[in-house]
């Protein structure tokens, strides 16, 4: 984690010089680009800040150490269904929202519907069938 805070971090010593260049080479006219790599200078730090502050109070993780292994890691990633076809409904169904966002709104409300049975189908389903518990 400490490593992911420096990284993070040292994003502000590219950013912002960056950002006063680019207001430089446009005479600070451009609205948009100056503020925005402004402010993802500013992102840069709270999530470097963010890290450091984890790293303070959970300490040394494997990823920290040299020595360290994947096993090392104590907590669980969680439970994937393997043969689950409900994450391509899902998939379908955000495609279509993002669609609707991009062609037309009228769009968005089916892929909505799309996605939203798909997770209603992937999270009941070890509830019924089979697979039942």
């Amino acid at each position: 984690m400490k490593t992911s805070a420096i990284i993070f971090s040292s994003g502000v010593f590219f950013f912002i010089p960056i950002a006063i260049v680019y207001g430089i080479l446009t005479d600070f006219k451009e609205l948009v680009g100056f503020p925005a790599i402004l402010l993802l200078g500013g992102m840069a730090v709270m999530i470097g800040g963010y890290l450091f502050l984890q790293h303070r109070s959970v300490g040394d993780t494997p990823m920290d150490r040299l020595d360290g292994e994947i096993s090392d890691e104590h907590y669980e990633y969680g439970f994937y269904s393997p043969w689950s076809w409900w994450p391509i409904l899902i998939a379908a169904g955000a495609g279509t929202c993002f669609l609707g966002v991009a062609v037309g709104w009228w769009i968005f409300p089916f892929g909505a519907v799309v996605a939203f049975i798909g997770v209603i189908g992937l999270v009941f389903e070890y509830d019924r069938g089979n697979h039942a518990h």
